[in-house]
């Protein structure tokens, strides 16, 4: 069950996973601010994964403004997505904004800017 309070850029939502079937939920950090378009209606995000790639952004204890997951966690900032308020299944919990920045960055980078 979701808030009705908008979510902020840093927080860490679980939301369904596009394209798996049967559906399945994964993390996702929010990138985008209040001036985006329906901001508390969807929001702009990158997935985040236990798994180390290459060109993920490690995610330390300490870019945890609070919350966070029991294990390792990595943003893939390639993995740029839009979802849903209403889709969101809870949150986990929110980045620094010194680490959101960077995430953001890195995704900006495989978008040409």
């Amino acid at each position: 069950m979701t808030s009705n309070q908008p979510f902020q850029r840093g927080d860490v939502v679980k939301h369904p996973a596009p394209f798996k079937q049967p559906p399945r939920h994964r993390f996702f950090l929010i990138l985008s601010e209040p001036s985006h378009p329906f901001h508390g209606q969807e929001y702009s995000v990158v997935a985040l994964t236990s798994k180390q790639r290459p060109d993920a952004v490690e995610i330390e204890d300490n870019d945890w403004r609070f919350g966070g997951p029991s294990g390792d966690s990595y943003a893939s900032p390639w993995y740029v997505f839009t979802i849903k308020h209403g889709d969101i299944v809870n949150a986990q919990g929110s980045l620094t904004d010194q680490k959101t920045d960077e995430i953001a960055k890195d995704a900006a980078s495989y978008l040409g800017v």
